[in-house]
């Protein structure tokens, strides 16, 4: 199957949230200096739960707001996580 650019894979199956937070943990084991990150997408596999419990499991940085090309939640709401589990906030750019 071939999309054209910007076009969703409608065909393909959602990603259960269980398995998504199985591959960020795997993928954290793994290359444990790599910068992972949310974007788009997360809000319809992980909702607000795993969102927040793939950020304990191994996710490092995040896009806030409307991410790539599927709109996103509030900035505020992501930023209000990040609080909540005492994690820092800057930009990625920042960091690099």
């Amino acid at each position: 199957m071939q999309d054209s650019p910007g076009t969703p894979c409608a065909d393909l199956p959602l990603v259960e949230g269980p398995e998504a937070l199985k591959t960020i943990a795997a993928f954290r084991l793994a290359l444990p200096r790599t910068i992972l990150r949310y974007a788009g997408g997360r809000e319809l596999t992980l909702g607000d739960l795993g969102t927040r419990e793939g950020m304990l499991g191994g996710i490092n940085a995040i896009i806030v707001g409307n991410y790539l090309t599927t709109l996103g939640r509030p900035a505020q709401k992501d930023l209000d996580l990040l609080t909540d589990l005492h994690m820092p906030i800057k930009a990625l750019s920042q960091t690099l």
